[in-house]
């Protein structure tokens, strides 16, 4: 996408990779399919081709395990509070200009080229700041506060912008599973670091909320499928199997 990609956008994939986990211990080291995930992760994404990959870590053992493996990796602070602030540590780490920076998430193994584009396609919209994606709710996630909601009202190209985020709801109209992952311009990354948390996100327990409450524009388009993460132990036998089934 480097030189492919209608406006030429220069895009830089930037991989946030902590090594404490809460609910799946060191869960980026953890082993799919003879590799680990953080590894999984940057492969595919250096496969998609659609600008370059870099893994942005605090841990010695992750930085070590990048370099083995020919991925671009950077030692960023131990005392970031989000990956969003990790990601921007490693944007300015790395001195080069892009035109867009994807936060990409170390635990989502499977993803396709089709997410990235459809998420860039969003940019051709001067006044998008922020660019994200979502896909149906499904019945038993409505009442799971472990399901972030985007509220959108989406347009014939299945695009809107983001009116707001939750974790509980009361109807489900016009409220959509919030896929997590995040391309902004670099001029508002930076913008955003540098805003201090506002009372929805800190009552939400919802990041995205400091960019609607500072009049971000954020605009999402809507997927037919919801890329599988890893949360759990469970979450992570699931993934296993697929890749084990499919060949990956």
């Amino acid at each position: 996408m480097t030189n492919k990609n209608k406006k030429n956008l220069r895009v830089v994939i930037i991989i946030p990779a902590r090594l404490k986990s809460s609910r799946l211990k060191k869960k980026l080291l953890r082993s799919i399919n003879g590799l680990p995930m953080i590894i999984r992760v940057a492969k595919n994404a250096e496969k998609l081709n659609v600008g370059k990959v870099i893994v942005g870590t605090d841990s010695n053992e992750i930085y070590n395990l990048c370099m083995k493996n020919k991925i671009k990796v950077l030692i960023t602070s131990k005392k970031h509070n989000s990956g969003t602030d990790r990601i921007y540590e490693a944007y300015n780490l790395n001195r080069q200009t892009f035109d867009i920076v994807v936060n990409l998430q170390g635990d989502l193994p499977i993803f396709s080229k089709e997410l990235i584009i459809k998420i860039l396609e969003l940019f051709s919209d001067k006044s998008v700041d922020v660019g994200s994606a979502v896909c149906d709710l499904i019945d038993e996630e409505i009442n799971d506060d472990n399901v972030v909601k985007a509220k959108v009202i989406l347009d014939d190209k299945n695009t809107g912008y983001a009116i707001d985020f939750k974790r509980k709801i009361k109807k489900a109209e016009n409220y959509y599973h919030h896929i997590g992952i995040y391309f902004y311009r670099p001029d508002r990354l930076k913008d955003f670091v540098n805003l201090p948390r506002t009372q929805n996100e800190i009552h939400r327990g919802l990041e995205q909320m400091r960019a609607l409450d500072n009049n971000f524009k954020m605009k999402l388009v809507k997927l037919p499928y919801n890329p599988p993460s890893v949360d759990t132990l469970d979450d992570l036998k699931k993934i296993r199997l697929l890749f084990k089934k499919n060949n990956f």
